[in-house]
C-alpha cells in the first residue's frame, strides 16, 4: 500500500472511450481492475472525461502490470 508521501509521484496510463464500447464492456473491464488492483484509493486513483479515463498509480510496477492487460496506452503529458 503507498503511504501519503509516496502519493505525490503517480503514473498514468489511460483507456480511451471507443466506437462500439457498450456498458457490458466497461463494466467488466473495470470489475477486471477492481479485482486486479483493489478499489481506488490504495494502488491508484481514476480521473474520468467524456472520451477517456485515466488511472494514475501509485507504483510504476502497477501501471506496466496494466498497460500489458488492458487496451491502455501512456497519455502524452498536457
Amino acid at each position: 500500500m503507498a503511504t501519503p508521501a509516496d502519493r505525490t509521484v503517480t503514473y498514468r496510463a489511460r483507456i480511451d472511450w471507443r466506437h462500439g464500447d457498450t456498458i457490458t464492456t466497461w463494466n467488466l473491464q473495470l470489475a477486471s481492475v477492481v479485482e486486479v488492483f483493489g478499489l481506488p484509493g490504495d494502488r491508484y486513483r481514476t480521473h474520468v472525461d467524456a472520451d477517456w479515463m485515466d488511472f494514475e498509480f501509485f507504483n510504476e510496477q502497477d501501471r506496466l502490470l496494466f498497460l500489458t492487460g488492458w487496451p491502455s496506452f501512456i497519455p502524452d503529458e498536457a
